[in-house]
C-alpha cells in the first residue's frame, strides 16, 4: 500500500501544503467538479453503417477545487475486463484517503483514443423544456486527463503543471493498474471528433430542446460541491429543408449551472 502511494504522490507532483498556503485549506483536500457548457455544437451526418443526423458537441469538465480529482483503478487478473475505480483524496497534511468503489475503469479501444476509461464519469442528454430526458448519449466512457488550464478561479492553489504521466494507460489493454486524474486549475476536454460525442437525432422533431451535460450523475466521486455539475444549452432544431437535407440548429441561450436552461 505504501508503494502504491507513494506512485500517486509523484503522479501528483506535490506534496503537503505548508506555511500560509495551507492556513486556509481544509484537512481533506476535495476537488470540485465544474461541467461547463455544450460548445461547438452543430448537426453532422453519422457515418456508416448508419447515415442519421447527430447533434455533436465539445464537452468539458474543469476541476476548480481544493485538490486534483485522483482515480486509482485495480484488477487481480487480466482474465477480469474491467477494474475496480478507487478515489483518492489529498490530504493537507500528506499523504491520501481512499475511497473504495467509485465506478469501473473499461479499456476502449477506438482510432481516437484507446485506453482506460472511467464509468460512470460524463452524461450528455438531450430533454424537453418540461425537464423530460428524451435522449442520451451511449459514450463508452472517459479517461480524465489535463487538457488545458482552467479560466475559473479555484478554492486551493492552482497547480502549475498537469498531473505526471496520467494518460490512462493508453495502448496498455492488459494493463492491471492505472492512474488517472484532473489537477487542480486544469480541463478535461473532449472534441466532436471523438467517439461518443454525439446525440442521434432521427426520432426527434422539430422544436426547442435543451442540450444537458452532466458530471459525476451517481455522485460516487467526493467534491467540495455538486451544484455545478450540470450545465445546458437551450437549441432549436429546424426541419430540413429536403429529405436528403440536415436538420437545421439554432443556439438560444447557454447556462453555466442546471439541466433546464
Amino acid at each position: 500500500m505504501r508503494a502504491r502511494l507513494a506512485v500517486v504522490a509523484v503522479l501528483v507532483g506535490v506534496g503537503a501544503c505548508s506555511g500560509s498556503a495551507a492556513g486556509g485549506l481544509p484537512a481533506l483536500l476535495l476537488p470540485d467538479l465544474d461541467q461547463r457548457p455544450p460548445l461547438a455544437v452543430s448537426v453532422r451526418w453519422g457515418g456508416p453503417p448508419k447515415h442519421d443526423p447527430l447533434l455533436v458537441f465539445t464537452s468539458t469538465v474543469e476541476n476548480v477545487g481544493y485538490g486534483p480529482v485522483i482515480v486509482e483503478g485495480r484488477r487481480t487478473s487480466r482474465h477480469v475486463s474491467t477494474m475496480r475505480a478507487d478515489q483518492l483524496i489529498q490530504l493537507r497534511k500528506g499523504g491520501f484517503q481512499r475511497v473504495r468503489g467509485v465506478g469501473r475503469l473499461r479499456y476502449n479501444i477506438n482510432p481516437t483514443h484507446s485506453h482506460w476509461h472511467l464509468l460512470p464519469f460524463e452524461r450528455y442528454e438531450l430533454r424537453t423544456l418540461g425537464g423530460k430526458q428524451i435522449l442520451r448519449d451511449h459514450k463508452s466512457g472517459f479517461c480524465l486527463s489535463d487538457d488545458y488550464r482552467s479560466p475559473l478561479p479555484t478554492l486551493g492553489p492552482r497547480a502549475a503543471q498537469p498531473l505526471k504521466g496520467s494518460d490512462c494507460a493508453k495502448n496498455k489493454p492488459r494493463a492491471r493498474g492505472v492512474l488517472e486524474g484532473i489537477a487542480v486549475g486544469w480541463g478535461d476536454l473532449y472534441i466532436p471528433a471523438k467517439e461518443g460525442q454525439a446525440i442521434d437525432l432521427r426520432s426527434i422533431a422539430p422544436g426547442d430542446y435543451d442540450l444537458v451535460h452532466r458530471v459525476n450523475v451517481l455522485r460516487l466521486l467526493r467534491e467540495t460541491d455538486y451544484s455545478n455539475d450540470a450545465s445546458s444549452m437551450r437549441i432549436r432544431l429546424l426541419p430540413p429543408a429536403t429529405q436528403s437535407d440536415l436538420p437545421g440548429l439554432v443556439v438560444l441561450k447557454t447556462c453555466e449551472k442546471g439541466i433546464r436552461c
